[in-house]
C-alpha cells in the first residue's frame, strides 16, 4: 500500500477571503483476533492501525497515551480518546471492526503538522464520515445566505439562536448528506466568519474522501455548493472547477435515476447556464440528451 497518502494542499485550501478545509472524519478497520496473545483484544486494534496506516504513521499520528472513556455509543462496549487530539476510538471485542473519529480540532491539528492529507489518503475507502467546512469572511447572516436557493429539493430543515450565534440546517440531518450554516456573536475569534458545513455519511462519505483526495476541498465545497442549491453570491468563487461528488449505485434504475437527474445533474447545468458556459441550453439537450445517433 503507498504510505504517501494525499498531498495536504488537498485538505486545506484558502483563496481570497474563503477557506475550506476537512473538519471531520470517521472512518472503520477491520479487526482480526488471535488467541495465541495475551490481549487478543488490545493487539487486534493495534494491529488494525498497522495495517492501514503502516508503522510510521501510526506511531506518528495515532501513537501515545489512549486513556479509556467512562461513556461508549453504540454500537461499540468501549471507547479511548488520544489525549487532547480530537482523536477518539471506539471498539468492541464482539465486533470484527473498530472505528475512529477524528474531530474539527483533531483535523485543524493534524493539517497544522501536514498529516491529515497522509491519513485521509490511506483510509479514504474506510470512511463513513467526512465534514467539508467553508469559511468565508463576510458580514452575512446564516439564514441570508441559506434563503437564496436555485432550487428547493434540499429544504431548511431549522433555524437556532443562542448567546453563542446563530445556525441554520438545510436537509435532514439523517440523510447520507446535510448542511449547517452558522457564525458566532463576539467576542468569538471566529465571529467574522460565516460557516457553510456540508455533512457527508455511507456511500456519500466515500464519494467525498476520494474527490477531496484527488481535486481538493475548494472543488468539493463548490460541487456541495450546487448540489444544495445554495446561490448567494458569497458562497462560491467563479471560475474554479468542480468536483464530481455523484454516488451512482447499481440500482439507479427507473425512478431512482430520474431523482439522480433532478437532484445532482439539473442544478451544475443551471449554474453553467447561469454563468454562460452553455450558451444555447436547447440544442445542448438536444445534442447530448436527445440525440438517436
Amino acid at each position: 500500500m503507498d504510505r504517501r497518502g494525499i498531498g495536504e494542499s488537498r485538505c486545506s485550501e484558502t483563496h481570497d477571503a474563503v477557506r475550506t478545509h476537512v473538519d471531520w472524519i470517521t472512518f472503520t478497520m477491520s479487526t482480526n483476533y488471535f488467541q495465541n496473545t495475551d490481549d487478543p483484544y488490545a493487539d487486534a486494534i493495534a494491529q488494525a492501525f498497522l495495517d492501514m496506516f503502516g508503522d510510521t504513521v501510526r506511531r506518528d499520528v495515532f501513537g501515545g497515551n489512549w486513556a479509556k472513556n467512562e461513556h461508549s455509543r453504540a454500537p461499540y462496549m468501549d471507547a479511548w480518546r488520544l489525549g487532547e487530539t480530537g482523536i477518539t476510538l471506539y471498539a468492541s471485542p464482539t465486533l470484527t471492526h473498530c472505528c475512529v473519529e477524528i474531530s474539527g480540532r483533531g483535523c485543524e491539528t493534524l493539517i497544522e503538522k501536514e498529516t491529515l492529507g497522509v491519513v485521509l489518503g490511506l483510509c479514504k475507502e474506510r470512511v463513513t464520515r467526512i465534514d467539508i467546512a467553508c469559511d468565508i469572511e463576510t458580514e452575512v447572516t446564516p439564514p441570508d445566505f441559506v434563503e437564496q436557493k436555485s432550487h428547493v429539493r434540499m429544504r431548511t430543515s431549522g433555524h437556532y439562536t443562542s448567546s453563542t450565534g446563530e445556525t441554520c440546517y438545510v436537509g435532514s440531518q439523517k440523510s447520507d448528506r446535510f448542511c449547517r450554516v452558522y457564525r458566532y456573536n463576539p467576542p468569538h475569534p471566529r465571529c467574522n466568519l460565516l460557516r457553510i458545513e456540508y455533512v457527508f455519511r455511507r456511500d456519500q462519505a466515500k464519494t467525498v474522501a476520494n474527490a477531496c483526495a484527488t481535486e481538493g476541498t475548494d472543488a468539493v465545497s463548490r460541487a456541495a455548493y450546487l448540489a444544495f442549491g445554495f446561490s448567494h453570491v458569497v458562497g462560491i468563487q467563479e471560475g474554479g472547477k468542480h468536483a464530481n461528488i455523484t454516488v451512482i449505485s447499481d440500482n439507479h434504475k427507473g425512478g431512482n435515476t430520474v431523482f439522480w437527474l433532478v437532484d445532482t445533474v439539473a442544478p451544475c447545468f443551471q449554474k453553467l447556464v447561469r454563468n454562460g458556459v452553455i450558451k444555447d441550453p436547447d440544442a445542448f439537450l438536444l445534442r447530448y440528451f436527445l440525440s438517436e445517433t
